[in-house]
């Protein structure tokens, strides 16, 4: 088999093997293929989170197993199987989205391929056939747990079906069809766009559309584990459920599990249909684009044209320097046409909000009611800072038009500390108008003098959580190739050690805010630590060389492992 691999046969074949090795390949990363290992080394770790709830749940499930009704139990167990189905379909819907120019052939791709003998019908068919095959993967890959391990955690004598093979084919059966319905459906809602849109507006529409995919399925993501019997039993009413795509194959679920309901039964069709009507609009949207695709998105790409709008004025009355205008500017007009940098920040910001929310919708279980609303703060504070930072080291990573960075390198040691200094200021001007310019006004009205000490506490840890966070940062943003998988081992600890203790962080802040014994000491510690950070950090910054194309470490490349 490996020999017949290695030779070379049919067109059809040759694209198809092309299109599969370089599905997850951009220009954004150093070498090609460099991203097969990291998923590879990813895909333990994104399988860890359902054994973390094995013991909770089964836990829950050998209690309302002893329960002399069925009643407890099977609102609980319908409120999982939506949670799964929601959180499985939430899933294969954010990875569709972060692929989504990967649905048609993109503009590299005609590139390459446009001087060959091939026609479109073929290139499409072929990228067609690898979309099918990577998705097929991700589906049984993303639904394999939990079709295996949830069924037998949830089995009780009050279950509709008491054979274990059927509750695995029941569960497997509805969350592949309704990963399957979000799949076939983004792709149908590109394809459709691609035959009614005009070029140009197809190009910014689709841009921005996909930023918002990625935002809602983070929220999703997160927001699914908030499902509760309660929610469960509101959203199964008829006037919610047909409105609720997650709820149509709960009742395919429920259905194959053997419940009576005909609730269920006619929720069930609405999924089946619903399925078979995406399919068919994705693959006939293949059909019908393959002649229009190549000169639409050519078309595309050449109507762009360059925004005068915004002369810099505000910049230049804000920052003297004209080298950190000019950082400036390249910072801020990039996020502004990037499409893959839009993406990112919008994800951020959906998994913010989705867990902003979930945090202030619990708050006031775990707080005292006379120190909600400043909790509320505090969290909301917290929670933005940590994304703030993560996110800007996470987005000013990843280059645009990398191989072009000669220009910053060959004056680099006349502008290096401009540069950063500008990096700084730009961080610092997103971070102080998200975390303080806009609930500030509210947070005063509401707390009155307590607003006070909490902002001027929050700036303090703000600024020592920056110094921090940045103080090995040796590139300038959007410049330097990315290496997939490359982050350092204390930013990652940093990240969970962070996130795991928020909510011991928000008490001992909030306990802060109420003994001005405690405020006067935070103070006096966070300044001085202040101070002292970025006075070694600017120190530093005249002895760093910037670093403009990551590669692997030297022991790493010496073991061949990428060839």
């Amino acid at each position: 088999m490996r020999e017949w691999l290695q030779e070379t046969h049919a067109p059809g074949f040759e694209l198809l093997r092309h299109f599969l090795l370089r599905f997850f390949d951009s220009e954004l990363i150093t070498t090609p293929g460099q991203m097969t290992p990291v998923l590879i080394g990813t895909t333990p770790f994104a399988f860890q989170w359902f054994f973390l709830l094995l013991t909770p749940l089964r836990h829950k499930y050998a209690y309302l197993n002893s329960l002399p009704t069925p009643g407890p139990y099977r609102e609980a167990v319908r409120a999982d199987e939506l949670w799964l189905i929601t959180l499985m379909m939430a899933v294969i819907g954010l990875l569709t989205a972060i692929r989504w120019q990967s649905l048609f052939p993109d503009l590299r791709d005609y590139r390459i391929l446009g001087a060959l003998p091939l026609r479109a019908r073929q290139i499409f068919g072929a990228k067609l056939a690898a979309l099918l095959i990577v998705a097929a993967a991700a589906l049984v890959a993303v639904n394999l747990l939990p079709s295996l391990g949830f069924p037998g955690i949830s089995a009780s004598r009050w279950a509709f079906e008491s054979s274990p093979g059927a509750r695995i084919r029941a569960h497997a059966g509805a969350s592949l069809a309704a990963s399957s319905f979000l799949f076939f459906g983004l792709v149908a809602l590109q394809g459709v766009l691609l035959n009614l849109l005009p070029p140009r507006v197809f190009g910014r529409i689709t841009g921005y559309l996909q930023g918002c995919l990625v935002a809602i399925m983070l929220g999703l993501v997160v927001l699914s584990f908030s499902v509760q019997p309660q929610i469960t039993n509101v959203v199964i009413q008829r006037e919610w459920a047909r409105w609720l795509p997650p709820v149509w194959f709960l009742g395919l679920y429920q259905t194959f599990s053997g419940d009576p309901d005909p609730a269920m039964h006619t929720l069930a069709h609405r999924a089946t249909m619903s399925l078979l009507m995406v399919v068919t609009v994705a693959l006939l949207s293949h059909l019908v684009s393959y002649q229009r695709h190549r000169t639409l998105l050519v078309e595309g790409m050449s109507g762009r044209t360059k925004d005068r709008r915004w002369d810099g004025t505000m910049l230049g009355w804000l920052v003297r320097d004209p080298r950190q205008q000019a950082v400036l500017a390249f910072m801020t007009n990039t996020l502004e046409r990037s499409g893959y940098h839009r993406m990112i920040l919008m994800g951020y910001g959906g998994l913010w909000f989705a867990i902003v929310l979930t945090g202030l919708i619990e708050m006031g279980s775990l707080v005292e009611h006379s120190r909600l609303l400043a909790a509320d703060f505090v969290y909301f504070h917290l929670i933005t800072l940590l994304f703030l930072l993560i996110g800007a080291r996470h987005l000013f990573s990843l280059p645009t038009e990398w191989k072009a960075n000669w220009i910053f390198q060959i004056t680099e040691r006349e502008g290096r500390s401009a540069w950063l200094t500008a990096m700084d200021r730009f961080v610092l001007l997103w971070g102080a108008g998200l975390t303080l310019t806009i609930p500030v006004p509210l947070e005063f009205h509401l707390l009155g003098g307590r607003a006070f000490a909490e902002v001027g506490l929050f700036v303090a840890f703000g600024m020592v959580a920056f110094e921090w966070s940045f103080s090995s940062w040796d590139k300038l943003p959007f410049t330097c190739s990315h290496l997939p998988g490359k982050m350092p081992t204390w930013m990652i600890m940093g990240f969970f050690g962070l996130a795991g203790s928020v909510a011991a962080l928000q008490s001992l802040l909030v306990s802060t805010l109420f003994s001005p014994a405690r405020f006067v000491v935070a103070m006096a510690l966070l300044l001085p630590a202040w101070a002292q950070i970025r006075r070694r950090r600017r120190q530093g910054r005249n002895e760093i060389r910037l670093k403009f194309d990551e590669v692997p470490e030297p022991a790493v490349s010496g073991l061949n492992l990428l060839k």
